[in-house]
């Protein structure tokens, strides 16, 4: 079973990138690239990256269980207590992020650092934590395949608990992405917080040069769901 869903898999990611093939490349904004180096610094080469738009990893879906509300990314969302049904945003082969036509935009963050659309911040920032895994393969040992097993061997990949204890290496890739993706959400909500200085310690192991608080001011910060309570959101 496990081989056939893997076949499958590869093919889902084959027929992605072939059907995403059509849609010219673009590269990092100015932006983009300032937020990047604000998070990786010089450890992402970031003049190899290429985001495309249209692939057809949109169409797929998942199904998760609701999550426990501890962490940054889940208390930005509206609380469930039923399974909720998910439509994959993007996904990352090599060096290229390949963006469903839903989430696509020219710029994520074009007003960087004045203005700052969160959801889009955090999301860019965990598809480039995939692209650095797979520039630094012969440390991460990162292949997209290992990666998209992750969500046929795991219940739910993007679940974490935060050990700082825990070397950042030996979490999961997706749990590697969601790990830079908190870090983005506490720096930028919660600079002075307990788990934002628990993250910065964490991601600080492969990021060194990540800014340990956001230069962005709370007023300047959007936030996709409003009744969000952010106040101490990471302390």
């Amino acid at each position: 079973m496990l081989a056939r869903s893997n076949r499958l898999l590869r093919r889902a990611l084959l027929g992605a990138a072939i059907l995403s093939a059509g849609c010219a490349p673009r590269t990092l904004t100015e932006t983009e690239i300032a937020f990047s180096d604000s998070v990786m610094g010089s450890a992402l080469n970031t003049s190899s990256v290429r985001i495309v738009n249209g692939a057809v990893v949109g169409l797929l879906s998942a199904t998760y269980n609701p999550r426990p509300r501890t962490t940054c990314r889940e208390r930005l969302r509206p609380p469930r207590s039923e399974p909720v049904r998910g439509y994959f945003a993007a996904f990352v082969l090599g060096e290229t992020v390949y963006y469903s036509r839903r989430t696509w935009q020219e710029d994520f963050l074009s007003e960087y650092p004045a203005e700052m659309e969160l959801r889009e911040a955090m999301r860019l920032a965990h598809e480039l934590t995939h692209v650095w895994q797979w520039q630094n393969r012969a440390v991460t040992g990162y292949h997209p395949f290992k990666a998209a097993r992750e969500h046929i061997e795991r219940d739910d990949p993007y679940l974490i608990e935060i050990d700082e204890n825990r070397p950042f290496l030996d979490y999961s890739y997706e749990q590697q992405g969601i790990l830079v993706e908190e870090f983005v959400c506490c720096r930028a909500l919660d600079p002075d917080g307990l788990r934002t200085e628990q993250l910065a310690r964490v991601v600080a192991q492969v990021f060194p040069d990540a800014a340990p608080a956001e230069v962005v001011a709370r007023p300047g910060i959007t936030l996709a769901w409003s009744e969000a309570e952010t106040e101490g959101i990471c302390s």
